[in-house]
């Protein structure tokens, strides 16, 4: 089981995640590991071709955007490369959503990701479009959806800390978002001064494939959940409502507020 360590002024301790259940977090990893279970079937039952032909329709690349195939902005959010590609953004995408649970429904935790998603989605294209040294590979994973809850939560939540992660949200989420946008600058085939011989000694380190995770999508991802979060709140009644609809009530007047309570 996972708990969240909250350290803001009205709640402390170990706080437990949602159960599963009827409830985005549940849904959102069923989904995931559905899609992969099939693409997995596919190359099983009808070999490589068959495969590969799946991933490029449901992946994310500028051409396939350039020539209509517009669904991809939205399926690609839910196709993963590798079995830990998958178990990684699973695992964020229950957490992130289970917290969100504590303030907002499943529809518009589904909502906040899939924006986010799609953003991160579309500028990292667009990017490729701009700078042909880019890899050019088609997108797949929810790591931009993904990163818009969290940081949606971090944002929400600065004070709290991750268990094993002695980070308050805050600097967390602007960890993520400094070392992201650091990581892709670095790109060696932006060739951009100093940063791309830094990004080769780093590829060199690490690895090329280092350079074939999407850091531009995670960063445009993390920023829109952190800059949106507030607009999925339901309109609250303030004090100005309340002595209007006090004084339409004692006037005999119906009131109506034209806003959601909650």
């Amino acid at each position: 089981m996972t708990f969240f360590k909250n350290r803001g002024p009205s709640r402390r301790g170990w706080v437990m995640l949602q159960a599963p259940g009827v409830n985005a977090a549940t849904l959102g990893v069923l989904i995931m590991v559905t899609v992969h279970l099939t693409v997995l079937s596919v190359y099983k039952l009808w070999g490589t071709t068959a495969g590969d032909s799946l991933y490029y329709r449901g992946g994310l690349s500028w051409d396939g955007v350039k020539n209509g195939q517009i669904w991809q902005l939205f399926t690609h959010n839910w196709f993963h490369g590798t079995w830990s590609h998958l178990a990684l953004n699973a695992a964020l995408f229950y957490y992130a959503a289970a917290r969100l649970s504590h303030v907002l429904g499943s529809l518009r935790i589904l909502i906040l990701f899939l924006i986010c998603g799609m953003g991160a989605g579309l500028v990292h294209i667009l990017s490729q479009a701009a700078f042909p040294g880019l890899p050019g590979q088609p997108l797949v994973g929810a790591s931009g959806g993904v990163m818009g809850m969290l940081l949606g939560f971090f944002a929400l939540s600065p004070e709290s800390r991750m268990l094993l992660i002695p980070v308050s949200a805050r600097n967390l989420a602007k960890g993520v978002l400094v070392s992201s946008s650091l990581l892709f600058i670095m790109t060696p085939g932006l060739n951009l001064p100093f940063m791309a011989d830094f990004g080769l000694w780093m590829e060199g380190a690490w690895g090329e494939s280092l350079f074939h995770i999407a850091h531009l999508a995670h960063f445009v991802g993390g920023l829109l959940g952190w800059v949106m979060i507030l607009r999925f709140f339901p309109r609250l009644l303030d004090s100005n409502d309340l002595a209007r609809m006090r004084g339409e009530s004692e006037s005999g007047i119906v009131p109506n507020s034209g806003k959601e309570e909650s």
